[in-house]
């Protein structure tokens, strides 16, 4: 199980509106429109959570910010920089994390290599993630650190994928569907993991189709749906939104 958040320490930290900021983006695949418009910005410090179904064009959007996808138009900002079709490991470098909705490990590494390949100085020292730190997040990687990471349960493979991301020590975490398809206990650990990293003050963007789990632990929201935003606001205005609930939420 993941440590108690007391065993981590906040980190004061100034808020900014425009750490990532999104305007219009376009992108369509053989002629069709996945994201149409899209437009948003995460503050620093926030936990933002992309809302809406399989197909509303939340990967989409998360693929084109880290370079994996270059949009048809518009801009992506990264504190203040324009990161639009940059290679993927230049966005890396500026300070931004991706975990992929697919698990992507090493099969034929162990764990321990696994997390030694993503392993980076970060440019804060004070909030540097160590192999200790990550184990006493994830124990269970502890006790399978000399495990080929082919032989991972689902829900470990998840918890290797976000520690590998971590070793990177990215400033903006971006987590692609990080509870689709794991057990209850494991979306429980990965909650736990989220406090942690939210209590510290890391920025993260969160694709979700678990409405539930997003909005425990988002600050804001937007929903997606046919590529295009219907609602953003924060979790308190989303609560108190009936309407866009029962519309595109289902609740």
């Amino acid at each position: 199980m993941v440590n108690t958040i007391s065993t981590y320490y906040p980190v004061a930290i100034e808020m900014n509106p425009d750490i990532l900021k999104i305007e219009n983006l376009v992108k369509s695949f053989n002629g069709n429109t996945v994201i149409n418009g899209i437009s948003l910005s995460i503050a620093q410090g926030e936990l933002s959570a992309i809302i809406g179904p399989n197909g509303a064009g939340k990967t989409t959007t998360m693929l084109s910010i880290m370079g994996l996808n270059r949009p048809k138009s518009g801009t992506i900002t990264y504190r203040g920089k324009d990161i639009t079709g940059h290679a993927p490991f230049k966005i890396a470098r500026a300070g931004i994390g991706f975990v992929p909705e697919d698990r992507r490990v090493f099969p034929d590494l162990t764990v321990l290599g696994n997390l030694d390949v993503g392993r980076r100085t970060p440019k804060n020292k004070s909030k540097k993630w160590t192999l200790e730190r990550i184990y006493k997040l994830f124990p269970r990687l502890q006790e399978f650190s000399h495990r080929n990471a082919g032989t991972l349960s689902g829900g470990e493979q998840q918890m290797l994928t976000i520690a590998g991301t971590l070793m990177g020590n990215p400033d903006f975490l971006l987590l692609d569907e990080p509870s689709e398809g794991l057990a209850p206990i494991i979306v429980k650990v990965l909650g736990e993991f989220i406090e942690v990293i939210k209590q510290e003050g890391m920025t993260v963007l969160l694709s979700e189709q678990n409405t539930k789990f997003a909005l425990k632990h988002a600050d804001r929201a937007y929903i997606v749906d046919n590529g295009s935003i219907k609602f953003e606001g924060s979790i308190d205005e989303l609560e108190q939104n009936a309407e866009i609930k029962k519309r595109y939420l289902a609740v």
